[in-house]
């Protein structure tokens, strides 16, 4: 698990690393707000659009295999983005780590769910949370600091000898595995299903600032969307499954990781600028800020598996997610002390977190593990990237209120999405 838990260190810290650093960065490149918005989301967007593409590969070639490929490309793109002098080439690298991430991310995963069963997955679902929170909780603190005095560079500069690390322990210590079905190569699925998440995203992320060109992506998105499902129906050997979705539960667990990991995201970026746009923080104090929010998330992935001693996964996860909503509408408050809203707002995402992300392998097989995989990966890494986006836009283009309007919107989706399984249960309840 090390060398695993490793990787996801590695995308963790440079998920959230940049959120103290931008205001540095955006003054050194030049960058408009919304190009430093693209910054920030463009690395989790490019990693949720390329994941189906990567587990399939770690299906048919090996997923040790991916994740060794994928920490390579890491380390180089490092190197390439410290140094890069044009904000537009820093953006293309960040998009690029997000690909070599996606290529780590799914065999870290695949791996888990082939080789973990029962409440060993549930713990290492959990170590896996853990991590991504300790990154988190890392990543903002070190931004800060770095931006305050060595320079942003270090941030990816330093990276490049973590993603090494990791590298020659997975050679070492990290097992193989495949799929014993041979993976077709459909090439209209795998374009159609990064046209439709790269469309999706650009429509939300542009709604606000430009609305004829988010309207152009929309419909993009969904006839390409439209056209991969109908597709995957039609396929003797479909990229991914469609018939997952149906089995009760997964559908839910989807949309819970979306909804908990893109207002966990959010907050990160959105309390960030508001501390040092609002209330004249420096970078390092608002990373500091945040790091209460980080060890929540961490805490609540090793607290999951042991709180289903007494709650049910379901009755646990809307508990969670209801707790997420209330430190959301705190912050909306603008409290002087952050950290109580942060840690319910990590506590959400940690357990909640985990556990739909747990569900989602209850009723596959080793066979399936790339695949549902990488369906609980996008929807991480695409709630992240649709978090930023839709909740960034409020902020940036309201001027007068963003914040507030932009957290409590946020808290609203939250609760609608911990809600809507108790309410269509009540609903097919009623039609009995």
């Amino acid at each position: 698990m090390v060398p695993l838990l490793l990787g996801i260190l590695v995308g963790a810290l440079a998920i959230s690393s940049v959120s103290t650093a931008l205001p540095a960065i955006r003054a050194d490149l030049h960058l408009s707000d919304i190009e430093g918005l693209w910054l920030v989301d463009v690395y989790a967007l490019s990693l949720a659009a390329t994941l189906i593409v990567a587990a399939r590969i770690g299906d048919a070639f090996g997923r040790k295999t991916i994740v060794l490929i994928g920490l390579a490309g890491f380390a180089v793109l490092n190197v390439v983005g410290g140094l890069a002098t044009s904000g537009l080439l820093l953006i293309v690298v960040r998009a690029l780590l997000g690909v070599a991430e996606a290529f780590v991310v799914a065999g870290v995963v695949a791996t888990i769910g082939a080789k973990f069963h029962a409440r060993e997955r549930v713990l290492a679902y959990g170590l896996w949370t853990a991590t991504f929170g300790t990154g988190s909780a890392l990543g903002p603190v070190l931004g800060g600091i770095l931006a305050e005095g060595p320079g942003w560079r270090w941030l990816l500069l330093g990276s490049a000898p973590l993603a090494v690390l990791a590298g020659a322990l997975a050679i070492w210590l990290v097992p193989d595995s495949r799929s014993s079905q041979r993976p077709s190569w459909d090439v209209l699925s795998i374009l159609s299903s990064i046209v439709a998440l790269g469309a999706l995203v650009f429509a939300l992320h542009e709604i606000l600032a430009a609305p004829a060109s988010a309207a152009v992506a929309a419909v993009i998105a969904v006839v390409s969307l439209v056209f991969f499902v109908r597709r995957q129906r039609r396929l003797r050997d479909p990229l991914i499954d469609m018939s997952v979705f149906r089995v009760p539960g997964f559908s839910p667990a989807v949309i819970r990781i979306i909804v908990a990991s893109g207002a966990s995201a959010a907050s990160v970026l959105l309390v960030s600028l508001h501390l040092q746009d609002t209330r004249g923080q420096s970078a390092a104090e608002a990373g500091i800020a945040l790091l209460p929010q980080a060890v929540a998330i961490a805490l609540g992935g090793v607290l999951a598996p042991v709180a289903l001693r007494w709650l049910s996964a379901n009755r646990l996860t809307v508990l969670v997610l209801l707790l997420q909503a209330a430190g959301l509408g705190w912050l909306a408050l603008d409290p002087a002390l952050v950290a109580l809203p942060l840690v319910l707002v990590g506590l959400g995402f940690g357990v909640g977190g985990t556990l739909a992300a747990t569900a989602l392998f209850e009723v596959t097989t080793e066979d399936h593990a790339g695949q549902v995989g990488a369906i609980q990966e996008v929807s991480f890494a695409l709630g992240g990237g649709l978090g930023i986006a839709v909740f960034g836009t409020i902020a940036a283009v309201l001027v007068t209120g963003g914040f507030v309007a932009a957290v409590l919107t946020a808290a609203a989706v939250v609760t609608a999405a911990a809600l809507l399984p108790l309410m269509r249960g009540r609903t097919a309840h009623a039609e009995i």
